[in-house]
């Protein structure tokens, strides 16, 4: 089981820094018209996309996990949200060219190779379009040995300072972008997702107790340099 897979038994739908609250005051701070076109790329198990129709978007969401989609068609469904959930990867998406007038994603482009989903993004805007996109990113640049450990366990193509995401989306074809100040990551308080669903059986496998022991260790050791940054890119 890789890190991913282990979300998803868990029914994790905020495991991006700042967790659901950071995603909340995201989406208050870019006010979406009502019938704005979202696609939301790596929806987890929809707790986002969920929260996005219940503002009046029109969502679409995507994420390459089947476990995750399976959850979060199911919380669709329980909220009786109209979202269409799909199951694709970020960097070849199944739909056509200037189709949504916003991308909105957290922690995903990091676990892409290159620039495939940035091109992706910008493929699938219609003009004037804006990519939101919440990374993680890194306060000072990690060593060899730092990047292994956390491309080992995690499988992150992009380790990140805000610099260097800046530098990437340069190279991109959105003729405008800009990035928050890097937010150190920090000790969260309680979520509650009452609509989560865990397979416990998980919680009897020694091998997943100690992915679950690694993963607090390496967020541990991480902490003073790990955070987030959001990149906000316009499509001419």
């Amino acid at each position: 089981m890789d890190y991913h897979s282990l979300l998803a038994r868990l029914g994790e739908g905020s495991a991006h820094p700042g967790g659901f609250q950071a995603t909340k005051e995201l989406i208050g701070q870019i006010h979406f018209p009502r019938g704005t076109k979202v696609l939301e790329v790596g929806c987890g198990t929809g707790r986002t996309a969920c929260y996005l129709a219940s503002l009046g978007c029109s969502v679409t969401a995507i994420d390459r996990n089947e476990k995750m989609i399976q959850k979060a068609a199911y919380r669709a469904k329980i909220s009786e949200l109209p979202v269409r959930i799909l199951q694709a990867d970020a960097a070849s998406m199944p739909f056509a060219d200037e189709t949504f007038d916003a991308v909105f994603t957290e922690s995903v482009t990091a676990f892409t190779k290159g620039s495939s989903a940035i091109s992706e993004y910008w493929r699938v805007l219609k003009p004037k379009g804006v990519l939101y996109d919440r990374e993680l990113a890194f306060a000072v640049k990690l060593t060899t040995v730092q990047k292994k450990k956390l491309q080992s366990f995690y499988g992150l193509h992009h380790l990140r300072t805000v610099p260097e995401w800046l530098k990437l989306m340069s190279k991109s074809k959105f003729n405008k972008h800009s990035a928050s100040p890097f937010l150190q990551m920090k000790q969260l308080a309680g979520d509650d997702d009452p609509l989560r669903v865990i397979d416990h059986e998980l919680f009897t496998k020694p091998d997943v107790i100690a992915m679950m022991m690694t993963n607090e260790r390496l967020l541990s050791n991480f902490s003073n340099v790990m955070g987030s940054v959001v990149i906000t890119a316009w499509k001419g």
